[in-house]
């Protein structure tokens, strides 16, 4: 069985057996993920700096919608992690690159936008050798977690 096969049959099986009784971080069945793709991404684990939120409502929907701003330093990157409703990311100044499972890295420079699919494994660095400062919305039921790491050593992370 490949490794892009066995990673994405992991994902599937995670999300048959979620249970609805925990949260978030306890729903998953991932355990923990050290590679995108087969290789570590580059950049040192760091949280994002100087994180403010924008915008943290509850829509129409009854789903909460929340808009954060953030900077991720030069030579750093999030620890490898699932969005389980997804989201969005702009990129205001500097570059992004993105580590997504099943897809090839990419670039993404200040004015555009990406998206994170829900409930697949990735990552994102900034490679460049300027601050990059991103602009997040997630949209997901109150109570739920916007993103959850895989990634051991995270937790050893200091803001």
């Amino acid at each position: 069985m490949n490794q892009y096969f066995s990673v994405t049959l992991l994902v599937l099986m995670s999300v048959a057996c979620e249970d609805e009784s925990a949260n978030n971080e306890e729903s998953f069945a991932w355990g923990e993920v050290t590679m995108i793709n087969g290789e570590v991404p580059p950049g040192e684990l760091s949280p994002l700096r100087d994180v403010t939120t924008s915008l943290d409502t509850i829509d129409t929907d009854g789903n909460r919608l929340v808009i954060t701003r953030g900077v991720r330093e030069a030579g750093t990157r999030v620890g490898i992690h699932v969005h389980k409703y997804g989201g969005h990311t702009c990129v205001l100044s500097g570059v992004i690159t993105d580590f997504i499972e099943g897809m090839e890295p990419k670039e993404f420079p200040a004015g555009t936008c990406y998206y994170m699919p829900p409930n697949t494994i990735m990552s994102a660095a900034n490679l460049g050798d300027e601050p990059a400062i991103l602009l997040d919305t997630f949209i997901l039921p109150p109570g739920e977690s916007m993103i959850t790491i895989l990634e051991p050593g995270w937790g050893d992370v200091s803001n």
